[in-house]
């Protein structure tokens, strides 16, 4: 198996150094009483979009879906596995978000 590259390796030990240790409570708060973020966004999951830079959000701020171009198929009760669909319901049903934000870009 190839390894990582370099700049992912640094980036992890940043990370771990740096971001990780400022907000470990939170992570911590988060492992142990678990995610409730009012806000699921769903974005498309080309590279160069990334919605928790965008928002500026912390950990557990938002619920986000990514998939090829942000699309919410219609809801299909067919039986079948969607995963978009099933996200939404984890969402709404479990998570109980507030908001349902639906990112495009250009």
């Amino acid at each position: 198996m190839p390894h990582l590259p370099e700049h992912l390796l640094t980036g992890y030990r940043n990370f771990m150094s740096g971001r990780y240790p400022a907000e470990s409570d939170r992570y911590r708060s988060l492992a142990r009483e678990g995610q409730a973020p009012e806000t699921m966004i769903v974005a498309c999951c080309d590279s160069r979009s990334a919605p928790e830079a965008i928002f500026d959000a912390g950990p557990g701020e938002l619920f986000v879906l990514r998939n090829v171009g942000n699309l919410v198929p219609p809801y299909e009760p067919d039986g079948e596995f969607h995963s978009t669909s099933a996200a939404l319901e984890f969402a709404v049903q479990s998570l109980k978000v507030k908001n349902i934000v639906v990112m495009g870009h250009g």
